[in-house]
Formats: C-alpha cells, structure tokens, sequence
C-alpha cells in the first residue's frame, strides 16, 4: 500500500473494505510466507521469491533488474536485527530509507510494496510541492493506528517525508549510490552462470536507469559491462584529466598554484592512509576573472593527486520549472554522486556564486534560499564529506570540494569556515613566463625549435582563455594556408586585427602612456607594463604591499589615475568618455579613494566613521552633499597636480605613446630607458603622429 492511497487508510469501516487484515494477522501470514524462509539472512533472499515469479533467470524486465540491484543495496545497508525488527517484530515498524537520488524512488517503492502490500509507504521525490513536512502526518498517524508499518522513502527524508514518520522511525536506513556488490547481484540474475566482475570505474557517474539499461535483452554480459563503461564515460564527459596542464610545471596558475599543490598533497596523502581526514585540507574557493582557468586548476588537481574530478555546474539547478524540491535534489544528487563513488575525488562545484548571500536576502528571499544555503552548508561539511568505508577497516574515502566563481564577493562566507571549503584563493592572469607555458600547452609540440617568448610578453594582460584563442587562430592560418605553423602565425594572431580608427589608437596610446609616466615619476612604483593590444589598453602596476595606505599615498595613486585625463585633454586636445562613466573608470576609482578617506579612515580630518570601506563609502558621499562636495574638491585639487605633472613630462609622454603604436606592448624596464632618453622639460618634441 502506498501514499497513493491514502485515502483507504483512517477508518474501520475503509479497513475492512479493503480487504486488508490488522496489522498482527498481516505479519502472521507474512511468517507463513515462502518468501520468508529464513528472514535473518536477509532482504535479499526474499526478493529472489517475491520479483521473480513468472520470469526466467535470464529474461528480467526492466524493473525486476532495478529491484534486484535495490534488494542487495538494502541487504548491505542494514543489519540482521533491523531485518528483524522490520520483518519479524509483531509490532508496526516505521523506518525511513534514504536514497542516492530520486532515481531510486519509484524502483525501491515498487521493490517494498512486492514483499507485503500491507505496509504504508510513502514514497517522496521531492518534485511535487506537496512532498515537504507538514504534508501527510495524518495519514501516517492513521496507518500506524490501525496496525500498519510505515516506510518512508526519501532521499532528503528531514524534507520530504512527513515529519511524524521521520521523529516516529524505528530504523533509518541510507542506501549507498551503485556499487559492485549490488550491480553484481543484478548481473548475476540476469546472466546466471556468469562470473563477469563488475569493476567501479564502470559506475562511475552513473544512476540507477543506466545500469539497468546496460542489462537489456540481447546483449552478452561482456556487452553489459562495455555499455555501463560507456555511458559513464559519456556522463563524465568534461572530466577527463589525462590531457590537464602538469600542475608541477603549470607556472602560470602564479601564487594559486602552490595552494593547489598542497591540496593535491593532502588528498593523496588522505588516499594512501597516511594523513587522517581532521589534519586534511577540505578544500577551496578559487576565484578570479573569467578565463584565468579556474576550472582547468581542478582538473590539474585531480590529475596530480591520482583522484577522478566530478564537475557540477551551480547554475544547472535553475531554469524555469525549478522549484524549491528540485534544487535541493539536484544539489544533493551531486554530493551523493561524489560520495558514492568508493574512492577518493574532486567535487568541482562552478558558478558557486548562483547561490546567494544571505546577509544580502530580502524577507521574501530568505525563505526561499535560506532551505538551499543550508543545504549547501550541510553537504559541504566535514562530516558529510568524508567516511571509512567496512568500519574503517577499508581505504579512507573522502570528497575533496573545490568550488569555482568570477564574484567572490557573491559567495556565503560561512562556505569559507574551517571544515568546509576553508579558504579562497585568487587565480590571477599569467605572468609572461605563464603566457609561454600556456601557448607551449596548447601548441602541443607545434613549433618546439621557436622562442616564444616574445610572443608571451605582447599578450601580458591576456587571460588563459585568450592565449588558447591565439594558439588556435594561428593553426587556423596556417590550416588555411596549406602548411605548416610558423612563429609569424602566432604573432600575428597575438596582435590581432586591430579595427579601431587611427585616432582611438593615438588617444588610448597616450592614455595608457601617461599612467606608467606618472607611476615612475611620483615614485608610485611597481609598473610591470603598458600594452594597447586587442580592443583597449592596460598599465599594470603591482602595489606596494610593506605598508598600510596613508594619504600621501592614496593621493600619489590618484595623481597617476588622473594624469590619464589630463594627458588626453592636453596632447590629444579633449577629454574622452574612456577616462570617467563607470565606478571601474579611472575617475571612478579617484572618486571610490577618496570617499573611503573622507567616509571611513579619518585621514581627512574627519573623526567619524559614515560607511564601511567598500561600496557603500561611495554611497554614502553620494546621499551626503557636504561630503560629496569634499570629495569633489579634494579631487580637483589632485587633477590640478596631474595636469602639472603631464606639463613637465609631457614629451616623455609623448614618446612612449609613440614606441606603443610601433610595439604595442612595453615592459617596465622599456619605458625607463625611453624616460632616461628625454630629460624632464625638454624642448625636443617628438614629430606628432596622432
């Protein structure tokens, strides 16, 4: 009996109307039953009198095959005096089965209602809106009232179920996802005489349907197995790691390489017995702009500590039918997936930002969220995520979890506790030395004798996405070409068609040339280059990181954010929208410092703190006209030195502007030696090439 008919359970008279005995008369007749020969051996022995009957060994149906695998699951998941006290115990039971997935859901239900039809179960998956809590407690009540057992079947039970079964359980039992014990029972009923191991990477990734339809009619039990081992590899298509970037070599991941390491340490240290999972790092948040190869890093993980890497797209819960029930599901089917597995992986977890704050929730939101971040929290738990499998007698299993995200500022920081995901790590763009090994990869042995080191220094700025475009329009050319690759194919790939107008050109020339003049000039320091490639223009320039920010050097920053501007307006003759408009614009930084010193810090001045020091400085001055004009007249005061600055160095200006448009990239060490070839105020103006 099922949920489904609920409405037969709650009276004497529905009772009896049935046909259904009280619940002791059920059990005595179950007792007199064949299928219950010797019921302490096991719910397996009675599901080989229950689901067979009328099929051949050799002939099961689809769902025969899918009960058969639930049998020897519920077999290894509970032990005799469970079975016992399901089985044989003349009172009414209540137990709760968690399952893998709701794949499982409506094979386990059938598989329960063919041992005795007079058990209650209620069978959840969690899409319908009605499978939460406080829905059907009055029925369980009932049932249970008038002699029935009560089994829920859920695979978030605390959810799903109704919470008078889920605080009335007798015996909670949590099914494992695949394994080679219960798929080996399903083998060998449907292929009896058969001795075919079943090995756990054929399983890997795969639920409950696929390997029933891997056991199809017609097929050999050899076949069986290839077809499992195909549908795995097609379900874990994007997480092959054979072909990832050695992470012992893989400069160009920069400082985020070295947490990786050890991370990828610790995972085979846990693997291989020798670090308890407490002394392990759980994992990691990496986070960066998009195409820095966050997602490449995980799989470079997983490749250098001998683990499978899982990816789970965030963003994948949500489209238009989900609700509440289905994200949850889609959620845990992932962790579960991992866990599953009897090994050891990496649980890559992209686009972790789509599950939001929820110091940043309204009243409305909260409700909705909050049951998925706390979810989330759950599963991403130190307790959840790890186990010993035979009581601890086996190899250690862990779920290693590394989630990826462009907004880290989007991400719960609870996710960031000990025990969780602990830590984030920003994944910069590569460095020059991480350019080269990143074309080099993806070269894969194209041009072994060039030096591309040239080539790396003109993309500085690229992100990791980029410089693999670049490697494939150069094969792209060359493939057109009808011949070989050559090195003057990726140089030409790496500057690109540039479509802008000569005069865009000359201004973003003299823009970006007027920030690295100001940077060495004021004593800023830490220039690494300037580059108008692609479609704009970049200065990079690393800060000084030996002390905190006072005012001398917040205001030198903004001298060289605004020496930008007023170099156009005095060498190209008007200002431009590309120096102001956006917060991230060079006069919006200006005006992003100086609200946190007018706002925040009491370096102005001001003894009053109106604002945390991010966004809402800016906020604040904005909604506060007395401090908006403060900050407005202390950056006029700053722009007046730029312009003075841009005065006495304006041909120093002039000339690396120049040397852009013939190169379009200069390192630091080449912008010094042009500014040591034209001396502050010098007469000799460079011929004009706007």
């Amino acid at each position: 009996m099922t949920e489904r008919e609920t409405s037969d359970v709650g009276t004497a008279d529905t009772v009896a109307s049935t046909g259904r005995a009280p619940q002791k008369q059920g059990f005595a007749a179950l007792r007199q039953s064949a299928v219950a020969d010797d019921l302490d051996d096991g719910i397996d022995e009675q599901d080989d009198a229950t689901i067979g009957t009328g099929a051949s060994p050799g002939s099961l149906s689809h769902g025969e095959i899918g009960k058969k695998i639930v049998a020897a699951a519920l077999r290894r998941a509970t032990t005799a005096a469970d079975r016992r006290r399901i089985l044989r115990d003349p009172r009414p039971a209540v137990v709760v089965i968690t399952v893998p997935s709701s794949a499982w859901i409506e094979t386990v239900e059938r598989y329960l209602n063919g041992i005795k039809r007079d058990w209650f179960v209620v069978a959840r998956s969690g899409t319908d809106r009605q499978h939460t809590a406080n829905v059907g407690n009055e029925g369980v009540a009932k049932a249970l009232l008038w002699g029935r057992s009560v089994i829920g079947v859920a695979s978030d039970p605390g959810r799903q179920l109704p919470r008078t079964l889920t605080a009335a359980a007798d015996v909670e039992i949590v099914l494992g996802d695949l394994d080679t014990g219960s798929v080996g029972a399903a083998m060998r009923s449907r292929f009896p005489g058969t001795s075919v191991a079943v090995a756990a990477d054929a399983l890997t990734a795969l639920q409950l349907d696929d390997v029933v339809a891997a056991m199809r009619p017609g097929v050999s039990p050899e076949e069986s197995i290839e077809l499992m081992r195909r549908a795995s590899r097609r379900r874990s298509a994007g997480n092959d790691v054979s072909t990832a970037p050695d992470l012992a070599t893989a400069v160009e991941f920069g400082a985020a390489r070295e947490v990786a390491i050890a991370l990828a340490q610790d995972i085979r240290d846990f693997k291989e017995g020798r670090q308890s999972w407490a002394d392990s790092m759980k994992g990691l948040v990496f986070f960066g702009k998009p195409g820095t190869g966050k997602s490449v890093l995980c799989a470079s993980i997983a490749a250098a500590a001998g683990v499978p890497l899982l990816r789970f797209s965030v963003a994948s819960m949500f489209d238009k039918n989900s609700h509440l029930g289905t994200v949850i599901e889609s959620l845990k089917n992932a962790i579960y997936q991992a866990s599953a597995m009897g090994r050891s992986c990496l649980l890559a977890l992209e686009e972790i930002e789509f599950i939001p704050r929820r110091d940043r929730l309204d009243a409305r939101g909260r409700d909705w969220w909050t049951p998925i971040i706390d979810m989330l929290l759950l599963l991403t738990d130190a307790g959840i995520a790890a186990n010993e499998p035979n009581g601890g007698a086996g190899r250690p299993v862990g779920v290693f979890i590394v989630a990826c995200t462009n907004h880290l500022e989007m991400v719960e920081p609870a996710l960031l506790r000990p025990n969780r995901l602990e830590r984030a790590v920003e994944v910069m763009p590569p460095d020059c030395a991480g350019i080269a090994n990143i074309l080099r990869f993806h070269l894969a042995g194209a041009l072994a004798g060039e030096d591309v080191s040239a080539v790396a220094r003109s993309l500085e700025g690229a992100t990791a996405a980029e410089c693999m475009a670049v490697v494939r329009t150069a094969k792209r050319a060359a493939r057109h070409a009808g011949r070989p690759m050559m090195l003057a194919d990726l140089a030409a790939a790496a500057h690109g068609d540039d479509v802008r107008p000569p005069q865009v050109v000359w201004r973003t020339a003299v823009h970006e040339a007027a920030h690295a003049v100001a940077t060495i000039v004021t004593g800023e320091g830490g220039l690494v280059y300037v580059s108008i490639q692609g479609h704009g223009g970049r200065t990079k320039i690393e800060g000084d990181a030996d002390d905190l920010p006072t005012l001398e050097t917040i205001e030198r920053t903004a001298v060289c954010l605004l020496a930008a501007g007023a170099a156009e307006a005095s060498i190209v003759g008007s200002l431009s929208i590309g120096w102001s408009g956006t917060d991230r614009s060079d006069l919006g930084r200006v005006a992003l410092l100086l609200s946190h010193v007018h706002a925040c810090s009491g370096l102005a001045g001001n003894l009053f703190v109106r604002a945390n020091p991010d966004d809402a400085a800016l906020e604040a001055v904005r909604a506060d006209p007395e401090l908006r004009r403060a900050v407005e007249d202390h950056v006029r005061r700053l722009y007046a030195r730029a312009v003075a600055l841009v005065g006495r160095h304006r041909n120093r200006i002039v000339a690396v502007a120049e040397a852009l448009l013939d190169q379009r990239h200069l390192d630091a060490a080449e912008v010094v030696t042009i500014l040591s070839d034209i001396p502050e105020n010098s007469n000799e103006v460079p011929e004009d090439r706007r």
